[in-house]
């Protein structure tokens, strides 16, 4: 099958979308199902985006230059033979595409910040636009969460309880993943201390598992002060600790008339 030099030149023009795409399909966390379709109209967006900045670049160079004594012919002033040639199959302007892909790395970054840091759902939400939190999961979000460090694996399917730090994680349709580090082993659900680890990884069904936040883990200290995780739920119930107070108040009133 022969390729026509107009085909090859429009390949060309969007080497800078296909680069930020790249960039942002492989930093970016999200659970959402990634196509071919959305990968070509990503690929244009962020090229037109890309060749647009540049074009305002070359303004803002050129209005600088002409307010200096020494004229600057770094960029010819005008619009870019990208837009300007678009339907031509003669010239492909190489240096706009080097530019632009230069560009387009920094625009890639720029994305995938902006989406995993959910700017742009924290400003709808603010101003009461959406309460939508992003395209990623629930588990995705809860483990990507600042706060989430210190949690509680609770594999059910074979009755034990790891306590340990966050280190990676991801999931498919099937399976969810984790690394944890400064591992300690619990029975389930009674809470009797079997071991501890350095690092585990975990691949559990996803209707088996259930992850908590660990609160005041106390990794590498001996098993009677190590908190158990029955010892954590208890120690933020304040109902578990004021029916245990009742009962001792009682005790003494009928030990003592």
């Amino acid at each position: 099958m022969e390729i026509s030099t107009l085909t090859l030149k429009l390949i060309i023009l969007l080497t800078p979308g296909a680069i930020a795409t790249m960039i942002y399909r492989r930093l970016c966390v999200t659970s959402s199902e990634r196509s071919d379709f959305m990968f070509v109209i990503s690929s244009i967006l962020l090229g037109l985006f890309s060749y647009l900045i540049l074009q305002i670049l070359i303004v803002i160079l050129h209005f600088f230059c002409n307010t200096t004594l020494t004229p600057c012919d770094c960029f010819n002033y005008g619009i870019l033979k990208t837009f300007s040639d678009i339907g031509s199959s003669q010239t492909i302007p190489y240096s706009e595409v080097i530019y632009s892909s230069g560009i387009s790395v920094l625009l890639g970054l720029l994305i995938t910040k902006i989406d995993n840091d959910k700017i742009l759902n924290k400003f709808a939400k603010k101003y009461n636009i959406s309460n939508k939190y992003g395209e990623d999961n629930l588990y995705s979000h809860f483990l990507n969460s600042p706060d989430i460090e210190w949690v509680y694996v609770r594999d059910l399917a074979n009755s034990l309880t790891y306590l340990g730090f966050i280190k990676f994680f991801s999931e498919n349709e099937d399976f969810k993943e984790l690394v944890l580090e400064q591992v300690i082993v619990y029975n389930y659900p009674d809470s009797e201390e079997l071991y501890q680890l350095e690092r585990i990884y975990l691949c559990l069904p996803k209707d088996k598992i259930i992850i908590e936040q660990a609160i005041n883990a106390n990794y590498g200290e001996e098993a009677s002060t190590t908190q158990s995780p029955t010892d954590n739920i208890n120690n933020s119930n304040p109902s578990v600790d004021g029916r245990e107070s009742q009962e001792q108040s009682r005790e003494t009133s009928t030990d003592n008339p």
